[in-house]
């Protein structure tokens, strides 16, 4: 099997590529930012992630409507992936929040 790369999920899920918000000019002088952080996960983490943006996609294929899920960003949190998103389907939500509960394996096998 092959390694699998941030960039690598982004080409398969174009979707998949963190949303950067538009500031106004003060917003920026007031010291936001909307830089996103590159994703630092392990193979097995990013498998993880691909099928769960392989399920996410099924989903609205099923539905034969287009994607509709804005990531803002993915992080690891207390020992879970943590996904920043918004979609207007709860599905979605019930769909990420299973992998971040299969993640926490993942995670505490890394610490040891």
């Amino acid at each position: 099997m092959s390694s699998i790369t941030e960039a690598d999920l982004h080409n398969r899920f174009p979707w998949s590529k963190p949303v950067v918000p538009c500031l106004t000019d003060k917003e920026k002088l007031e010291g936001y930012f909307t830089d996103p952080m590159p994703w630092n996960f392990d193979e097995p983490v990013l498998r993880l992630i691909e099928q769960m943006f392989t399920e996410i996609e099924a989903y609205f294929t099923k539905k034969n409507q287009p994607v509709e899920i804005a990531i803002y960003g993915m992080h690891e949190l207390f020992g879970e992936l943590q996904v920043e998103m918004y979609s207007p389907h709860p599905k979605v939500y019930r769909i990420v929040k299973k992998y971040q509960r299969l993640s926490r394996v993942l995670f505490s096998e890394e610490e040891d």
